[in-house]
């Protein structure tokens, strides 16, 4: 199911319903947590699995038309996580590093263009609402997911390249201490499934933009340049930036006060694997992964 991937035990695949993967440190500490894949089901035995999972609205379809499916999907993935789409809550991710503090009365099915104005253009959540079930998407960029036992409160996040630019990770742990009174060396913290660094092309504007809001040496930390080719495969003089958006999470979540025993990060490249996850910079995007948590400690 997983190629790619040089240790496996970050992850416990999951395959007897809708397959998915969850962190292994974070069902260690009973929190049900999952990512998705574009199966619907998988056999193990014959390593093949019935592509098509569904999980969120695209711009091109009928709204109306897709939901329910979407919806019944997203459903089915929660209740694997002994949760429902009842305690589920959502965003329209926008790329942001807006984090939002969800509230009880948040909770339950909402299609994207019915969410209220508060929940417009936020790409976190945090709670300590017990059993409230955080749900974001992805195509490409990684989800962060953060846990604290001690506070019993949750968070999970969408860093993309500009979520993770400007730290969207930091800012879920601080309004995780403002909220809850979490100390970050209590919070457990999870990158999950993404695109690696030499798959992300990124143009200079981006390495200029991480050395202007981070460090030059960080940009050089997180940011390698890498042989390019043009449409007839000839190498381009000079090559192209990639970003490691995994190495760039995991600084800022060090950076943040997570310690290194606290965090795990995934392996495994969306793009690389673009026959089990949806990938945007594989085929576009034909839908996208979710990946889900619930404040649920065990």
């Amino acid at each position: 199911m997983l190629r790619y991937s040089d240790k496996n035990d970050i992850f416990n695949i999951h395959t007897d319903a809708v397959p998915y993967l969850s962190f292994d440190m974070l069902d260690r500490l009973g929190i049900p947590n999952l990512f998705s894949t574009r199966f619907i089901s998988y056999d193990p035995s014959s390593e093949k699995g019935t592509a098509g999972l569904r999980v969120v609205i695209m711009k091109t379809e009928d709204r109306d038309e897709a939901a329910p499916v979407v919806l019944k999907n997203r459903d089915r993935l929660a209740k694997q996580l002994g949760s429902s789409i009842e305690m589920e809550c959502i965003t329209n991710q926008k790329h942001t590093a807006n984090v939002y503090a969800v509230e009880k009365e948040d909770l339950g099915p909402r299609y994207p263009h019915g969410l209220p104005e508060k929940r417009q253009r936020i790409d976190g959540l945090v709670t300590d609402v017990p059993g409230a079930l955080l749900t974001a998407f992805g195509g490409d960029c990684p989800p962060v997911y953060l846990a604290d036992p001690v506070k019993k409160a949750v968070g999970l996040v969408h860093a993309g390249w500009r979520g993770t630019l400007n730290r969207i990770p930091e800012a879920a742990i601080d309004l995780m201490s403002e909220r809850y009174g979490c100390d970050p060396s209590d919070i457990y913290a999870a990158v999950g499934p993404g695109i690696c660094g030499e798959c992300y092309e990124m143009g200079d504007e981006v390495y200029d933009a991480f050395a202007l809001e981070w460090s030059r040496e960080d940009a050089d930390l997180i940011m390698k340049k890498y042989p390019a080719k043009d449409t007839a495969g000839n190498d381009i003089p000079g090559g192209k930036y990639h970003l490691d958006l995994r190495k760039a999470n995991l600084l800022t979540l060090k950076r943040a006060g997570i310690l290194d025993e606290h965090i795990a990060v995934s392996n495994v490249c969306t793009r690389c694997n673009a026959d089990t996850f949806y990938s945007y910079r594989a085929h576009r995007i034909e839908n996208e992964q979710a990946a889900m948590l619930v404040n649920r400690f065990g």
